[in-house]
């Protein structure tokens, strides 16, 4: 897996495996590994049913988690704040 999508992966967070949005079940925080919860019909419905072990698949981060890397990268909006807020922050206050 990329690691470059490894910080906006979270438990019950999104991501999309083939254009297909699934729901992040589990991961791990290095980014070598994540599950994902698939509902049959989601399952049948689209092209994970013809994926098998070793494909190469296009896998997208949830897009929330690239707003909140900007929101607290970025001087301007973060204003002089921006160090307060860290993972250990938002989690603390929800955002786990």
């Amino acid at each position: 897996m990329a690691r470059a999508i490894a910080p906006y992966l979270i438990p019950k967070g999104s991501v999309a495996v083939n254009g297909v949005s699934l729901t992040v079940a589990a991961c791990d925080p290095e980014g070598s590994w994540f599950q994902v919860a698939v509902i049959p019909h989601s399952f049948d419905q689209t092209n994970l049913a013809t994926l098998r072990v070793g494909d190469r698949v296009n896998i997208e981060a949830d897009i929330l988690g690239k707003y909140v890397e900007k929101l607290i990268s970025h001087p301007r909006l973060a204003g002089n704040h921006r160090e307060n807020i860290t993972p250990d922050f938002l989690a603390e206050h929800g955002y786990v």
